[in-house]
């Protein structure tokens, strides 16, 4: 898959992103809004580990971010089940020096796109941690809405936070 925008695509990873993948992704400041399972220090054995994982079974949809020269960030979709069936929850990261230049938000409604007419979801959700302004932007730029908070949900980093969530209806979407 290769969705491109400006001078970025998101695409699948490959075994050339491993020390970029390192490089940022073992930052503090991206890690502390992302869930343990995205641990830090990140090491480059994580890398090398992520890469093999993805290739060998990538059902969450999870692709890297890139610039011309090479991977800056990451973005996914997991999709539900059973009755919310149509519906996958999108997830998304970028290495600091990106931060505050407008490429998240380009990336997510480019991804959002493909999500509604690839796989023809009806809503996209996103969960959000006390504290992360820069995410809560991004999502509002590209169209969903705050539908409610979790008080208090989420354990991270020896504190309880508050979690938001988002939602973005597939009619409600603006190319």
């Amino acid at each position: 898959m290769n969705l491109s925008f400006e001078n970025y695509i998101i695409r699948n990873f490959n075994d050339d992103d491993v020390d970029s993948l390192f490089k940022y992704a073992n930052n503090i400041n991206v890690s502390q809004y992302l869930r343990d399972s995205f641990p830090y220090p990140y090491s480059k054995q994580n890398a090398l580990e992520w890469i093999y994982f993805i290739g060998q079974n990538n059902t969450n949809l999870a692709f890297a971010i890139a610039d011309e020269h090479e991977l800056i960030g990451g973005i996914g979709a997991m999709p539900n089940n059973d009755v919310h069936r149509l519906n996958a929850e999108i997830g998304f990261w970028l290495g600091e020096p990106f931060w505050n230049k407008g490429i998240m938000t380009k990336a997510v409604k480019v991804f959002c796109n493909y999500l509604f007419n690839s796989y023809n979801y009806n809503k996209l959700c996103a969960n959000v941690f006390e504290g992360n302004e820069a995410s809560k932007k991004v999502l509002l730029n590209t169209g969903f809405i705050l539908e409610g908070t979790l008080r208090k949900n989420i354990f991270k980093n020896n504190k309880f936070l508050d979690q938001y969530i988002y939602g973005l209806l597939k009619e409600d979407f603006k190319r």
